[in-house]
């Protein structure tokens, strides 16, 4: 497979505001991936389990650091789970954020 995608592992922190409020900030890592699609089985699963699984990506396992979040084409999506496929890879399974501003 060719690796011509890039997305962004994002690991979620939570800071203070000047008036002590938390908000989110993600710190973001490039990675290059492959856009796959969600598998029907998959996705039936997951609906069974209250998810929504939206976007499923191909990374490479050793660029997994159990980051919650990936960004991709401008959209950020949690990851519902993970899956090891050969190779050495590794399949996001991933859901839309909402946004909640």
């Amino acid at each position: 497979m060719l690796w011509r995608e890039i997305g962004y592992l994002c690991k979620e922190t939570e800071k203070l505001d000047t008036l002590g409020k938390p908000y989110k900030v993600f710190e973001k890592r490039e990675v290059f991936c492959n856009e796959k699609g969600v598998k029907r089985n998959e996705f039936y699963q997951a609906q069974a389990q209250g998810y929504r699984p939206e976007l499923c990506v191909e990374i490479r396992e050793a660029d997994y650091e159990r980051e919650g979040h990936f960004e991709y084409n401008g959209t950020m999506y949690r990851v519902i789970r993970t899956y090891p496929v050969k190779n050495e890879c590794l399949e996001l399974i991933c859901q839309a954020l909402v946004n909640d501003d």
